[in-house]
């Protein structure tokens, strides 16, 4: 509120002055622009909108009519400074110069730093070679005569301040902060608007732009519009889209007179009417005439034009004491110095600051001289400006807290809602335990009467086999009885007492083979269990697979079984798995076996010589390159990969591929190398010097034969020598001349 408040008186001021001295001097203003946005930084994560942001404040300034707009987008450490130094000249002697700066920027020791893309900072002793000092780029400006705008939106989260070590211990120095710190112009017109105020960060946003830019481009180019009203509207407009969180903030001063970006258009054009009200509101806390007489010149027509008409006739017709809101008076005027008087430096000073609103200016000139006329207004203009500080706070402060009470109000509805529920919850809980905990008892019950008429039976079984085994002992006691009585009675009694031995032997006997009988029985019931356990394991690891450590798993179950049935099972498993794993490997590119069938086939198409041997030695590599490159599919032989793919690709062809290469010496007919006949001497010596000739041209085949070995059939007569190869059906034969090596084709 402050703010809109002192950049309006200000404007009032500046728009009086520029109406009755100067209306048209912005006609022929010259005006700069350099323009820069860095988003796709290398060592640290890229910033969505700064290179979007610069673009379209370029277009602004291009289509405001601006002389001279550089852009920069992505900008490295080199070509940063060179824009810079370029930027110096272009501003020279100009009259508006602006500069505009999105991306990473960080405060080190109390210097400001721009961050180019290419930036490497692992220390805080990187930042004067890597980073850009904020006020290198603020002095390319200082050649404009007017105005100096830089407009920094590089306020954001810096991910270089966690990564940077702090090495700089030997001097006092603040924190590295992700924020820009305050910094006070040194020359006079410079404005340096941040998109938050020192010290705190700024959000990149989530659209196309980020909030600062966003109202920049929507305020900085209204025609006629003072610069720092348009700086109040962008602050205002900020707060209020962050929730409060970001608040812009301008550094610097500006003389009298208005000051646009983009001149007043010949013919006034209507501003929208929330943007009138705001002005109308802002002079009717001044309430004097002139403020009035400067806002009907600056909007002429409309509602609010008649309601300033009337303000200004109920001043006209009876003083007026100050608003009771806001103790805002019209400031008192020095009185008119004669023509022949020479100013004082009382009323010098006055003259410099006599359009501020900074209070601690004001409070300067009143601390310097307490005793003049002058220093009367300035503290009236000091107690104006404190009042509405104020007022602000309070107004602020009275927000905050109908914030803090409706937010408490609408936590404690929350709690109140979230008890409910929980309550609800609990007795849907409870109910839900009660039906499980009566299902369970119910349950319960079945199972222990399903238990007690089992165990009825059961007993009921036992009593009866007890009962038979019973009747069976006794019966077999009275047929012992009988027998033994029908022996007593025919056998003499000194054989009575040796009977009755045998039989007591007989029963200690029977209940030893009994024990032994009851004994066998638990062991095996034991191992049956075991051997279950065992089996039910086994089947496991066997339903596991051989893949991964199927084989490992199997050969260490197999240590550890004690089930003489399961032991076969158990190797014949290992057997199987061994295969499947075996039958994995050899199905892998280059394992022996694809190997050695590749080799057979290619010995069967002429292409490789000697045995197969599972190996991939360089005479198969040669060979792989040599069917390779008649199929004209060149490979290098270090990457050359046996698969089955390939084996099934040379068992397709059923003839010859590779051709027949004969010797020097020797001539192909059909299908057999023939050697040559041996010349005459008379012609052998004719031929010498040819010979001596073609003897370089004799060593090279003589390499390209050894490269392609063959046997050499060696000759045991004059007759003429043949070696046979193994061919298939040929379809070409080229060459055939004597000392060449010819060749027969075959054509895929």
């Amino acid at each position: 509120m402050i703010r809109r408040l002192t950049a309006a008186v200000a404007m009032i001021v500046g728009t009086f002055l520029s109406v009755v001295l100067a209306p048209d001097c912005a006609f022929a203003e010259r005006r700069v622009a350099l323009v820069v946005g860095n988003s796709s930084y290398q060592s640290v994560p890229q910033l969505p909108n700064p290179a979007s942001d610069a673009t379209s404040v370029a277009k602004m300034f291009r289509d405001a009519g601006f002389d001279t707009v550089e852009t920069l987008i992505n900008v490295g450490n080199l070509e940063f400074k060179r824009a810079i130094r370029k930027f110096e000249a272009t501003a020279d002697q100009a009259d508006i110069a602006v500069v505009y700066y999105a991306g990473h920027g960080l405060e080190i020791g109390g210097t400001n730093y721009l961050i180019p893309v290419d930036a490497r900072l692992a220390s805080d002793r990187d930042a004067d070679d890597e980073a850009i000092p904020l006020e290198r780029l603020v002095s390319s400006a200082d050649g404009a005569k007017r105005l100096r705008l830089v407009i920094l939106d590089a306020c954001r989260d810096n991910p270089f301040v966690s990564t940077m070590r702090r090495e700089r211990r030997n001097i006092v120095t603040r924190a590295v902060s992700s924020g820009l710190g305050k910094v006070e112009p040194t020359m006079t017109d410079t404005l340096i608007a941040y998109a938050a105020k020192a010290g705190s960060t700024a959000d990149d946003g989530d659209g196309t732009h980020s909030p600062f830019t966003t109202s920049i481009l929507k305020n900085l180019p209204v025609p006629g519009l003072d610069v720092r009203l348009a700086f109040g509207r962008v602050r205002d407009e900020v707060l209020k889209s962050t929730a409060n969180r970001q608040e812009p903030y301008v550094y610097g001063a500006l003389g009298g007179g208005t000051i646009s970006l983009v001149p007043a258009p010949a013919v006034p054009q209507e501003a929208p009417v929330s943007d009138v009200k705001a002005d109308y509101e802002l002079v009717q806390k001044i309430g004097t005439k002139r403020a009035w007489e400067v806002f009907l010149a600056t909007h002429p027509t409309g509602f609010y034009a008649d309601l300033a008409r009337a303000q200004m006739e109920a001043i006209a017709s009876q003083p007026q004491p100050p608003p009771a809101n806001l103790q805002v008076a019209s400031y008192p005027q020095a009185p008119p110095l004669s023509r022949d008087t020479p100013p004082t430096k009382e009323q010098i000073e006055w003259d410099k600051i006599k359009d501020s609103v900074d209070v601690s200016a004001l409070q300067r000139f009143v601390k310097r001289f307490p005793d003049a006329p002058l220093a009367v207004t300035a503290q009236q203009r000091i107690d104006v400006l404190k009042q509405a500080i104020q007022e602000r706070e309070d107004k602020a402060r009275a927000d905050r807290e109908a914030a803090r009470q409706a937010a408490e109000e609408a936590k404690r509805k929350a709690d109140a809602d979230q008890a409910a529920l929980a309550a609800q919850k609990k007795r849907d809980d409870d109910e839900r335990r009660a039906r499980e905990a009566e299902a369970a008892e119910k349950a319960r019950s079945a199972a222990a009467a399903i238990a007690a008429e089992k165990k009825r039976v059961e007993d009921e079984r036992r009593a009866a086999v007890a009962e038979a085994e019973r009747l069976a002992r006794a019966a077999d006691a009275d047929r012992k009885a009988q027998d033994a009585r029908q022996k007593a009675e025919q056998a003499e009694r000194d054989r009575a007492a040796a009977a009755a031995v045998a039989a007591k032997t007989a029963a200690d006997k029977q209940a030893r083979e009994a024990e032994e009988a009851r004994r066998i029985a638990d062991l095996a019931a034991a191992k049956e269990a075991a051997c279950k356990d065992q089996q039910g394991k086994l089947d496991a690891i066997i339903t596991k697979g051989s893949d991964g450590t199927g084989v490992d798993d199997l050969k260490a179950f197999s240590r550890m079984v004690t089930c003489d049935r399961i032991g076969p099972v158990v190797v014949a498993a290992i057997d199987r798995f061994n295969a499947e794993a075996a039958k994995r490997s050899a199905m892998q590119p280059n394992s022996q076996q694809l190997i050695t069938s590749a080799q057979t086939e290619l010995v069967r198409l002429g292409c490789l010589t000697g045995k197969p041997d599972g190996k991939l030695s360089d005479p198969t590599k040669a060979a792989f390159i040599r069917y390779f490159a008649i199929g004209g599919q060149p490979v290098e032989a270090d990457r050359i990969s046996v698969t089955q793919d390939l084996v099934g690709e040379l068992a397709k062809h059923s003839t010859r591929v590779c051709p027949i290469q004969c010797n020097g010496d020797e001539t192909l007919k059909g299908d057999v190398c023939v050697a040559n006949e041996k010349s005459a001497p008379a012609a052998t010596a004719s031929r010498k010097s040819d010979d001596d000739e073609d003897k370089p041209r004799r060593k090279q085949s003589s390499r390209e034969a050894d490269r392609e070995p063959a046997r050499r059939a060696k000759p045991e007569s004059d007759a003429p020598r043949a070696r046979q190869q193994a061919v298939a059906r040929p379809s070409i034969v080229s060459g055939g001349g004597s000392g060449h090596s010819t060749m027969i084709g075959v054509g895929f």
